[in-house]
C-alpha cells in the first residue's frame, strides 16, 4: 500500500540534516514527524518516534467514482457503511469484515442510489433506517429507501450543504454561502434557520447536550447555538475554517485549515480535484493542488483542544485555553472522529492518504496510510470499528482489523540536491532488514535503479551497513520489520559533488569621511566582495592585490595565512606607495570538503587608486573679505575647499565653475558677516577624495 509521492511535507530536519568535513553530509530521521513523511505498509508510526509492526486496514472498492466524500453507519447492519460519491453523485452502500487474501478480489461497494449533482456532501440516517444525502450544488436533501427508491426530503433556498446531524428529535443542517444553521422535523417538514451568522458556510455541526456548536468558513469560528444563546463566539481561530468538531472526555476538539490563498477552503480543493467549479455554484477562489503540495495556494492544519470539565460546560470554550495537539503543513484536515478511550480522536488528512490517532500534545500516532492521496471522511460503524474514505481515487477502509503479515517502511525520495555517493547508513532498532535505489528525478521511474539489498552488521548501538548505488541525487531508503521489530532512527551518509563557489564581484571603497570632519580619516581602504556557496559549504577566502597591468607573480597576499571569513577586508595603506593597483578575492569552499576536494574562484576588481600624495593650494588672492584661488591634487579630484577665521569652524568654500570635479579646481569665498574691523587669520583648506587634506593660511584686512 504504497502511495506514490514527492512531497517534502516535512523537510524531515533531513536536506541535509547536518555537514561535516570533507563534504560529507547526512539525513536523519528520528522523530514522529520525520518518519510520517515516508510511507508505511502494515507498519505503524508511533507518537514516540518509532515505526513497528501494525495492522492492516480491509480494503473495499468504490467503482464509478473519483472520490468517496462521505460516509454514514447503516444503522439496521453493525458492518455495514452508506458512502456518499463525487464525480458521479450517488450512494453506495459495503460492508468490510477481514483483509481480502492477497491476490484475492477486494469487496466492492453496491451502488444503492444515483443522484444529481456532483458530489454527495452530507450522510445521515433516519431512525427507520432511510438514508438522507445533500448533494452539491443546490440545496435539495434526497431520501433514499432500502431498495434504493430516492424522494425529495426537503429543499432549502441555500447553494451549499455541508452537515446533515440528527439532534433532540429534530435535523440540523449547515449551509452556504450565507452561513445559516437550519432546522427540519424528521419529515423533513418545518425548516427554522436557528442561526444565520456573519460567516459563509457551516461546515461542521456537533451536538453537545441541548446546545450545539458549528463551525465555519472563511472565518474559522466556533458558534455555540441552543436554548440560552444564539451564535454565540465560542473561539475564533486564526485561519480559515473550522472544518469538523469532535467531542471527547474532557473537552472539545477542533480541526483547523489555514490556506496562504484567503478565501480558499477545503471545500474548494474538492472542487479544484474533481475540476468541477459547480460544485460551489461559482468559480473556486484560487487554486489549491491537494493532492501534490506543490505549486497553487499552500494549506497547514492544526488540531486544539480544549478542557470543558466533567460538566462539559461550554462556557470554558471562551475563556480557556486551547491547546495545540498537532500541527501539519502542506495539507489540511478532512474528518475528526472521536476515540474509544478517554481524550482520543482520530483525524483524516488530505496528505498521504493519513489518518492520526491524538490523545494530547506529545501522543500522536500514524494509524493508516492508504493507498490513494487523501483521507477524505471517518465515521463509526454500528459494531464500533472505524472506516475511512479516501479521494483522488474512490476507496473505503475498515481500520486496523488484522496483524500485518508483512510490515514496511519506506521513506520519503530524499533529496541530495547534488548527484552524490551515498555511504554508510544506521539503523538503530531490532528485527529490521534495509534495501535502496538512486536516481535522477524526485518521482522514481524507469531511471532510477533496482532496489538494492544493503546487508547490516551490529556496531555498537545500531546495525551498519554501507550503500552500493550509483551517483544520483536522489535516494530512497525501504525498511522492512519482522515479527516484533522496530525502526527508531535512521542516519544515511552521502557526499555530493562539489560545486564551485561563486565570486559575483568586488568592490573597493576609498577611505570614509564626512564634510564636516577636520581629521584625515584613517588611512584603510575597504575591499569588499559577494559571494555565493550555491551547495550551501562554508567558505573561506584569500585576498590579494598588485600594481594595476604587472603580471600574475606580482600579486601579495594580505590575508597572508590568516583564512577570511567575512565578505570584507580593509586594508592599512600606511606602508602602500601611491598608485594604481588591483584587488583579487578567492573563495573556497575547503572547511566543507578539505583541501584536496576544495573548489575554488576567483575575481579580480576594477583598478583603483592609492594616494597620500595632499592636495596644495596656490594662487590665492584676497580683496577686501573675498578671497579666491586653486585647489590641486596630483593623485585625483578635489573633493572640497573649507575655510576657517580665527579659528572657529570650518566652513564650505565654492567651486569658481561649479563643480569639484577635477583634479585642478578654482575656488572662491566672501568673508562672513558680522566681522570685527582690523586684521583677520583665514585657514585655507583642500581635501581630496582620499580624505588628505592640504592647507593654506592668508591675512585678510577689515
Amino acid at each position: 500500500m504504497f502511495l506514490r509521492t514527492s512531497l517534502p511535507l516535512l523537510l524531515l530536519v533531513l536536506a541535509p540534516a547536518s555537514a561535516g568535513a570533507g563534504g560529507t553530509r547526512s539525513f536523519h530521521l528520528g522523530d514522529f514527524d520525520d518518519f510520517d513523511a515516508g510511507e508505511a505498509e502494515g507498519a505503524a508510526i508511533e507518537g514516540s518516534g518509532k515505526v513497528t509492526v501494525g495492522l492492516v486496514p480491509a480494503r473495499g472498492e468504490v467503482k464509478g467514482a473519483a472520490s468517496v466524500f462521505s460516509c454514514a453507519a447503516d444503522p439496521k447492519d453493525k458492518g455495514a457503511v452508506y458512502l456518499g460519491t463525487a464525480d458521479k453523485s450517488a450512494v453506495q452502500r459495503i460492508k468490510l469484515t477481514t483483509p481480502s487474501k492477497a491476490g484475492a478480489a477486494e469487496p466492492a461497494a453496491t451502488k444503492l442510489a444515483e443522484l444529481p449533482g456532483a458530489v454527495v456532501s452530507a450522510l445521515t440516517t433516519l431512525p427507520g433506517g432511510d438514508v438522507l444525502a445533500a448533494t452539491l450544488p443546490g440545496g435539495t436533501i434526497h431520501r433514499i429507501d432500502a431498495k434504493g427508491k430516492v424522494s425529495e426530503f426537503a429543499k432549502l433556498a441555500v447553494d451549499q450543504i455541508w452537515a446533515l446531524v440528527p439532534h433532540e428529535g429534530r435535523l440540523l443542517v449547515g449551509t452556504g454561502p450565507k452561513g445559516e444553521l437550519f432546522s427540519l422535523d424528521m419529515s423533513g417538514k418545518d425548516p427554522k434557520v436557528v442561526l444565520d451568522s456573519d460567516e459563509k458556510d457551516i461546515l461542521a455541526v456537533l451536538p453537545v447536550g441541548k446546545d450545539v456548536v458549528v463551525g465555519t468558513s472563511p472565518g474559522a469560528k466556533v458558534l455555540q447555538v441552543g436554548p440560552a444563546s444564539d451564535g454565540v463566539l465560542v473561539h475564533d481561530f486564526a485561519g480559515d475554517e473550522v472544518r469538523a468538531l469532535a467531542l471527547v472526555e474532557g473537552g472539545l476538539v477542533a480541526a483547523v485549515n489555514d490556506f496562504s490563498d484567503r478565501g480558499l477552503s477545503s471545500v474548494q480543493a474538492l472542487t479544484k480535484n474533481l475540476n468541477r467549479t459547480s460544485l460551489v455554484g461559482q468559480p473556486a477562489e484560487g487554486t489549491l493542488d491537494a493532492t501534490s503540495g506543490g505549486g497553487g495556494a499552500q494549506s497547514s492544519a492544526d488540531l486544539f483542544f480544549v478542557a470543558l470539565g466533567a460538566k462539559r460546560d461550554l462556557a470554558r470554550a471562551s475563556e480557556a485555553t486551547w491547546e495545540s495537539w498537532l500541527h501539519k503543513d502542506k495539507q489540511y484536515f478532512t474528518g475528526l472522529l472521536a476515540g474509544g478511550k478517554g481524550s482520543e480522536v482520530l483525524v483524516s488528512a488530505s496528505q498521504q492518504g493519513k489518518v492520526y490517532r491524538v490523545r494530547g500534545r506529545r501522543d500522536v500516532a500514524t494509524v493508516a496510510d492508504l493507498d490513494e492521496r487523501q483521507a477524505t471522511a471517518l465515521c463509526r460503524l454500528g459494531d464500533g470499528a472505524v472506516l475511512a474514505t479516501t479521494g483522488d481515487g474512490a476507496g473505503a477502509y475498515r481500520l486496523a482489523v488484522a496483524p500485518a503479515q508483512k510490515a514496511r517502511y519506506r521513506t520519503k525520495v530524499l533529496d541530495a540536491k547534488q548527484p552524490s555517493t551515498f555511504g554508510a547508513v544506521y539503523l538503530r532498532g531490532k528485527g529490521v532488514t534495509l534495501r535502496a535505489r538512486s536516481g535522477p528525478g524526485e518521482e522514481p521511474d524507469k531511471r532510477w535503479s533496482e532496489w538494492k539489498p544493503v546487508g547490516l552488521k551490529k556496531e555498537g548501538d545500531a546495525l551498519a551497513g554501507a550503500l552500493a548505488l550509483p551517483t544520483r541525487r536522489f535516494v530512497e531508503l525501504e525498511v522492512t520489520l519482522a515479527d516484533g521489530g522496530e525502526l527508531r532512527d535512521v542516519q544515511l551518509f552521502y557526499a555530493p559533488e562539489n560545486l564551485a563557489p561563486l565570486v559575483a564581484g568586488v568592490d573597493v571603497a576609498r577611505p570614509e569621511f564626512e564634510l564636516g570632519d577636520d581629521d584625515e580619516p584613517e588611512g584603510k581602504l575597504t575591499i569588499k566582495w559577494k559571494a555565493e556557496a550555491r551547495d550551501d559549504d562554508d567558505l573561506v577566502y584569500e585576498v590579494r592585490v598588485r600594481p594595476e597591468g604587472t603580471s600574475d607573480k606580482e600579486w601579495i597576499s594580505l590575508s597572508g595565512a590568516e583564512q577570511v571569513t567575512k565578505k570584507e577586508y580593509k586594508w592599512d595603506l600606511d606602508s602602500v606607495p601611491d598608485g594604481v593597483y588591483e584587488a583579487q578575492v578567492i573563495a573556497s569552499d575547503e572547511p566543507s570538503n578539505g583541501i584536496a576536494r576544495a573548489a575554488r574562484d576567483e575575481v579580480v576588481s576594477a583598478p583603483f587608486v592609492v594616494d597620500h600624495k595632499r592636495p596644495a593650494i596656490d594662487g590665492v588672492k584676497v580683496s577686501g573679505l573675498a578671497i579666491t584661488g586653486t585647489a590641486s591634487d596630483e593623485g585625483g579630484q578635489i573633493h572640497d575647499v573649507a575655510f576657517s577665521v580665527d579659528g572657529g569652524p570650518f566652513r564650505a568654500a565654492s567651486p569658481s565653475d561649479g563643480l569639484f570635479d577635477t583634479g585642478r579646481e578654482g575656488f572662491q569665498l566672501t568673508l562672513p558677516e558680522p566681522l570685527a574691523p582690523g586684521r583677520h587669520r583665514v585657514v585655507l583648506r583642500a581635501r581630496d577624495a582620499f580624505g588628505n587634506i592640504g592647507s593654506h593660511a592668508v591675512i585678510a584686512d577689515k
